[in-house]
């Protein structure tokens, strides 16, 4: 995953004089994420002009955004947990058994190599 470094500037005084949107005074940049097609040419996204208002919004809604996938990071955890618990239970129980019960073996195996098909 790449995260682009974001660097925030507050517009003086003097860059706004005459300018038509002066309340949007705060500038956000973004560093080169990526190479373009052209040999060793990197992409720079265009900054971005926003208002003060509008940055504490930015703020606050990834807040809720990114708390929203730590919960979801929480869930799948918790569930990949329980189905590698009940893997590893039932193969532990066929494994002590005298005559291990080979077709859950077989289930237990391909639910460890397959953990997508749950």
């Amino acid at each position: 995953m790449l995260i682009a470094p974001v660097s925030l500037r507050l517009l003086p005084a003097e860059e706004l004089a005459g300018d038509p949107c002066p309340d949007a005074c705060v500038e956000l940049a973004f560093n080169p994420t990526c190479l373009s097609d052209e040999a060793g040419a990197a992409l720079v996204p265009e900054r971005v002009r926003i208002t003060p208002a509008d940055l504490v919004r930015l703020r606050v809604e990834s807040g809720f955004v990114l708390g929203e996938i730590r919960a979801e990071v929480r869930r799948a955890e918790s569930a990949w947990r329980q189905h590698l618990g009940r893997w590893y239970r039932d193969g532990r129980l066929a494994a002590e058994a005298r005559a291990p019960d080979i077709s859950l073996l077989q289930r237990v195996l391909d639910g460890l190599r397959n953990p997508g098909r749950l």
